[in-house]
């Protein structure tokens, strides 16, 4: 089922909703398949975020995972208001 958002603003808002938590890239990868998208492609998104400044990155156990930068998230309003999501 593709939808009307491209997947770097469907990855924005599932690591949105999680903040202040961190999003493990698998998470992410499982949700562009469901898009159906390549999961290699929802990967590469979150790198693009991640040296955009917009998401922070970190390993943990081998893992990596994603965060919005906290001077950066969407206000809700600004969310609702300009329709990103």
């Amino acid at each position: 089922m593709k939808t009307e958002r491209s997947l770097k603003t469907e990855i924005r808002f599932l690591v949105y909703r999680e903040f202040p938590n961190f999003v493990n890239g698998g998470r992410i990868e499982r949700l562009a398949m469901e898009l159906n998208f390549k999961a290699s492609n929802s990967s590469r998104r979150a790198r693009e975020l991640h040296s955009e400044g917009i998401f922070e990155r970190r390993i943990n156990r081998g893992s990596v995972e994603y965060r919005y930068s906290p001077e950066l998230i969407p206000r809700p309003e600004k969310v609702a208001e300009a329709k990103l999501f």
